[in-house]
């Protein structure tokens, strides 16, 4: 079965636009919902990721901290993930 090349065409440019959206997008996932200055602090802090937009979503299973997905990258500065490094390396030891 041949693919139509310019369908194909079409669908590569699609998923390649929407990666690109994605890798400037941040995910920013908190216990709770953070104000306009600690928004601004955590663009300054993670400039060096590249993201222009950020989505902002509360989870209180985050317990404290925050976490920052762009891309494929993630940055887990959450109570929760320390807890659960924790528990790795102790699981690691015995």
């Amino acid at each position: 079965m041949k693919i139509n090349p310019k369908l194909k065409k079409d669908l590569k440019s699609f998923l390649l636009n929407n990666i690109q959206k994605e890798q400037n997008r941040a995910l920013v996932i908190s216990a709770d919902d953070l104000n306009l200055d600690q928004k601004k602090i955590l663009q300054q802090k993670f400039s060096d990721l590249d993201w222009k937009e950020a989505i902002y979503e509360t989870d209180k299973s985050v317990i404290a901290g925050i976490i920052i997905k762009v891309g494929s990258k993630i940055i887990d500065l959450s109570l929760t993930g320390l807890l659960s490094k924790l528990s790795n390396t102790l699981y690691e030891i015995d």
